[in-house]
Parts: structure tokens; sequence; C-alpha cells
């Protein structure tokens, strides 16, 4: 998983670490005419913004400056803070991986009305790990249209729900830590191919209960 100083990836900055948050975006799609110069400019701005609008963000969340979240997405973390970040924390459930499906599209087909969680895509057995610190509060198969999942309640009071596993590693009452891989992805229950959904929900919350995740 890459680390970049987040302090030197703004606007007006020169640095190779700019180069790196470049060619993340560039990878994904998302072109910067001059390349991967390692200059924050109005060309990194234009692509940094379509980036976010592509994860469903608007307004300040999609003004093409990079925060935390942005990071995140783009599977880095901070290496001023080590691998597991200031508090406990990964990139992403899925390393290298971003979002493909976000939160919150509307769609009468889910139950809720709206997508629940986020969704990463990748071939069957990729590695899925805690976002944070924690423990297992249920691994079982018993998910219907989620398959085989689990629910990780993390160490700041949520429940992080990984679903579609095609295999658990991980039990029920487990102490794990962030960055521990927890099971692997899966097309297991309602999918049209291999991913992991991911929801953000509060202690003890059911399907529905959830916010755009965020750890």
């Amino acid at each position: 998983m890459p680390a970049i100083n987040f302090a030197h990836v703004k606007f007006g900055e020169r640095d190779s670490c700019v180069t790196a948050f470049q060619r993340a975006l560039i990878e994904r799609g998302h072109r910067i005419p001059a390349g991967a110069t390692g200059y924050y400019g109005d060309q990194t701005k234009s692509a940094c913004a379509a980036f976010q609008r592509a994860q469903g963000w608007s307004g300040s969340g999609a003004d093409g400056l990079p925060g935390p979240q942005t990071f995140a997405r783009l599977g880095f973390t901070d290496s001023r803070s080590g691998s597991g970040g200031g508090s406990g924390r990964v990139a992403s459930p899925v390393p290298g991986r971003s979002v493909t499906y976000p939160y919150g599209v509307r769609n009468s087909r889910y139950a809720a009305g709206f997508h629940t969680g986020d969704d990463y895509a990748a071939p069957t057995g990729t590695p899925v790990v805690a976002v944070r610190s924690g423990t297992i509060a249920w691994s079982n198969d018993n998910g219907g249209a989620y398959g085989k999942w689990l629910g990780l309640r993390a160490d700041n009071g949520r429940d992080y729900v990984y679903c579609h596993l095609s295999a658990r590693e991980v039990r029920t009452g487990a102490r794990v830590s962030a960055g521990q891989r927890l099971g692997r992805v899966g097309a297991t229950g309602n999918v049209t191919g291999p991913h992991l959904h991911f929801e953000d929900r509060p202690r003890g919350g059911g399907y529905g209960d959830v916010r755009d995740p965020r750890w």
C-alpha cells in the first residue's frame, strides 16, 4: 500500500508525492494533459475533481483539493503516520483498490432504495482487511443476499460490514488489528460479479442504518 506525505500534495506544490498522486489519478482514467509532472496545478485539480465526482461527492467534497477520503479512495496512506495511519487505520478494506460503485446511488431494486455501501470490484480471492482495530461481531455464511459476511466492531464504535466473501478467515469474537486480513473477495449471495460490498453502520445497526463509509 503506497505511502506519501499528504501535506505535500496540495495546490501549487511541486513534489514527488504529487507525482505519485497524479499517477494514481491517471491510472483510474482521469487525464492530466501534461502527465505526472509532480506539479499540482489546474490540470491536476481538474483531474482530482473528476475523481471526487466519480465517488458521488459534490460541493466542497469535489473541489479538486484532496482530503483524507480522497487519499484513502486512491489507496494511499500518510507516510508521516506509518502504514496504519495516525489512528490505527488503513486506506482501503481491499488494499490497493478504490471504490468502483459508491454509496448512495438511488435504485429501486435495493430494498433500502439506495446503495447502502461502497463496492470494491476485485478478483475472487483478493484479500480484505480490517480498516481499524476492533472485535469481530459476527462471521458466518448466513448473510442472505450478502452471502458470506462478517462484521467488524471497530475501536471508533462503528460496525463495518464485509459482504459477498469467498472465504472468512476470522471467527466471531476475535480481536483484530488495523490491516489484518479478515477474508477474501468473492461473489456469494446476490451479485453480478466478484466484489466487496462494504458498509458503515452504528454499533448494532441493521440493514439501511448506514452512512457513507468512513473510518
